[in-house]
């Protein structure tokens, strides 16, 4: 069993968090997967941005829904981290499939929490369709809603509920999803043996140090969701079992 490390909302500690910046790092560094998160703009289009307002990650203000794509196209997503990122702009989840398409890294696409009625996991599907990544990529959420919409339109599509253990395990059971990830403060020794045992696949986030990574490694856990990819691989963890 070969564990995937996996760079959460890609190369973060070293560029700005779900830009092409920091997604294009985590491709040079050749990760398994890149994590990532989804919300929907005012006019539908799937825009990559982790929290449900611009006003952390961008020099805007507002909530992502209520901004249309060219609105929030305008904004800049890198300067805050650091003048080489002056520029860098929310992506679409489009964009990023085109990036990363080509190459052999996979993608997690987190669907965060939406207004009500937009067809998000249709769109989703749609995308993973159109790119043919239907069986290589995953899709997450804490909603378990829009994992079973997901399972609905593309059965093939691999699902992860997200959550803190142990009530996450229990859901995962009673919904059959095959993937859980966990909170690193929440996950236990007794909760991976519990999971391997119930045949469900555990990842945990966000580790960024080597050491523990082996620990939770050791101890079954498939999945390693980590803000510094490079110091996971550097430490020689791409191909640990």
């Amino acid at each position: 069993m070969k564990t995937i490390i996996e760079a959460h909302r890609g190369a973060r500690i070293e560029a700005p968090e779900n830009t092409l910046a920091a997604f294009q790092l985590a491709l040079d560094l050749q990760v398994d997967s890149i994590e990532l998160d989804v919300h929907p703009a005012a006019d539908g289009t799937l825009v990559v941005i982790h929290d449900a307002t611009v006003d952390r990650t961008t020099n805007g203000t507002g909530a992502v829904a209520s901004l249309t794509w060219h609105e929030l196209r305008r904004l800049d997503a890198g300067a805050s981290f650091g003048a080489a990122f002056a520029g860098q702009r929310i992506p679409t989840l489009d964009e990023t499939l085109t990036c990363v398409a080509p190459t052999s890294t996979s993608l997690k696409i987190e669907i965060k929490r939406s207004p009500p009625g937009l067809p998000v996991a249709a769109n989703v599907a749609r995308l993973l369709f159109h790119y043919g990544r239907m069986a290589r990529d995953m899709v997450s959420s804490f909603d378990a809603e829009a994992l079973d919409a997901v399972r609905r339109l593309a059965p093939e599509v691999a699902l992860a509920l997200i959550g803190a253990a142990p009530d996450v395990l229990a859901r995962a059971r009673e919904l059959h999803i095959p993937w859980i990830h966990c909170s690193l403060p929440s996950l236990t020794p007794e909760l991976v043996a519990q999971a391997v045992a119930s045949r469900i696949h555990v990842g945990v986030w966000t580790v960024n140090d080597p050491e523990e990574a082996r620990h939770w490694m050791r101890l079954g856990v498939e999945r390693i969701i980590t803000d510094d990819p490079r110091a996971l691989l550097a430490a020689g963890l791409a191909s640990a079992s």
